[in-house]
């Protein structure tokens, strides 16, 4: 299985790009750079680089990943967030695992294929 390990910070970073600057990283990355924290912008570039290696929008899934609690939550889009990510907890703090074939089949189920359907 394929994932994406986070700590806690990087999580939450990517779901403040995704909700507070529309998952723009540029407009985060200049946000931060203004505010004169460098060591988070540079952070930033360098999950985005991930991201584009692994074909995710880290930003979407760490927005979800934050919202799992929330009791207005629909049991189903619960239930999904629980499928497609997890939480590691250790010494050094909590980490976010990304579960990314689940998150994959997600997307295929979404796109009206089955999950076991053989390519074309």
């Amino acid at each position: 299985m394929e994932v994406v390990r986070l700590a806690a910070s990087d999580a939450r970073l990517l779901a403040a790009r995704y909700t507070r600057h529309g998952n723009s990283h540029r407009r985060m990355r200049s946000a931060l750079e203004e505010a004169g924290a460098l060591a988070a912008a540079e952070r930033l570039t360098a999950l985005r680089r991930m991201e584009r290696s692994f074909g995710v929008d880290l930003g979407r899934v760490c927005s979800l990943y934050q919202r799992r609690e929330d009791p207005a939550l629909h049991p189903l889009e619960r239930a999904v967030i629980e499928y497609i990510t997890a939480t590691l907890s250790g010494a050094g703090g909590d980490e976010v695992l990304l579960l990314l074939d689940n998150l994959r089949h997600v997307r295929e189920l979404m796109e009206g294929r089955l999950v076991a359907e053989p390519e074309p």
